[in-house]
């Protein structure tokens, strides 16, 4: 089994340095890494060549006005392996990482993808409790992520982590990356979810073993924002969750997800409640992030409504 690792690189040379210490220490190593880096980024090459070498072939994929999505799906094009596994350069997966997901694979012939625990740096010294669900969406279309949150046991899920997962890759050349989901320089937000919706379409199983952990130490985005937020994030975030969700829910899931988006919404994507909760503190700010949540939702329908309009332009 060839494994190949899709690194989606952020800038961060000193991150990323970590990232390939790790892989270089794999008890089963890639058979090749793909990093996906920004036309600016004059530092990764050189810190490959110096700590990988020869040792593991390697390829670099730039990131142009294009965006991720199609800079991961040129990549995954251009591959020749069995599997891919995803990850982030601010990431460092533990030493039988590719191991599990190798010998998983192996043994589960129905799953398409495999993925782990996305440990955050914060949670190492922390006695969490067990969840009981990780990486579902419920039928009226709840996210519940919760992979940096320790359970007990494998699972089937909906969709898994993006800084650890790998798929076969024939099935990823078959199904592709969706196109149609907004991105912003470094970020496309909930690309992952529509990898995994699209896959349990077809029928293809996913499965998450917690004893897979990758640790996680979250860098800065190369596109980061000095305020504290982000109008285009929220604009975005609220396309990509409307388009996904109605494009994979049930006729009711569908109309319960829109109600309860619309009227109470999250933290994140503000609904009506949401916007009257946080005024008093927020202000005109919470306003902002209502309407801003609701043009995402509105283009997001749209989108979903008639898939023709998709939009290529990012800013």
């Amino acid at each position: 089994m060839k494994i190949n690792v899709l690194i989606n690189g952020g800038n961060r040379p000193k991150d990323l340095e970590r990232l390939l210490q790790s892989l270089m220490a794999q008890i089963r190593r890639p058979d090749s890494l793909c990093i996906l880096i920004h036309p600016r980024d004059t530092e990764s090459g050189k810190l490959i060549e110096t700590l990988v070498g020869s040792a593991i072939s390697w390829t670099l994929v730039y990131k142009d006005h294009s965006g991720p999505m199609a800079a991961m799906q040129k990549a995954l094009q251009m591959m020749t392996c069995d599997v891919v596994a995803f990850t982030h350069d601010d990431a460092a997966p533990r030493v039988d990482w590719l191991e599990k997901v190798a010998s998983t694979l192996i043994s589960k012939p129905e799953c398409a993808g495999v993925g782990g625990r996305d440990l955050p740096v914060s949670a190492f010294s922390q006695n969490l409790p067990p969840v009981q669900i990780v990486g579902k969406v419920t039928w009226y279309g709840k996210i519940i992520t919760q992979y940096h949150l320790p359970c007990i046991g494998g699972r089937n899920v909906d969709f898994l982590s993006g800084v650890n997962m790998a798929y076969r890759h024939d099935i990823l050349r078959t199904t592709g990356l969706n196109q149609c989901l907004q991105w912003q320089q470094d970020t496309c937000w909930h690309w992952e979810l529509a990898l995994g919706m699209a896959l349990k379409e077809q029928g293809w199983k996913q499965w998450y073993d917690p004893e897979m952990v990758v640790e996680h130490y979250p860098g800065k985005l190369f596109s980061e924002q000095k305020d504290s937020y982000w109008s285009a994030a929220a604009r975005k975030r609220a396309f990509n969750e409307t388009y996904i969700l109605m494009k994979y829910l049930s006729i009711f899931g569908r109309f319960f997800c829109m109600f309860y988006a619309l009227l109470i919404g999250s933290r994140d994507s503000y609904g009506f409640v949401q916007c009257f909760r946080h005024w008093p503190q927020e202000g005109n700010l919470a306003l902002r992030k209502w309407m801003d949540t609701m043009r995402g939702r509105y283009a997001g329908m749209a989108t979903w409504l008639y898939p023709g309009s998709c939009q290529g332009l990012q800013e």
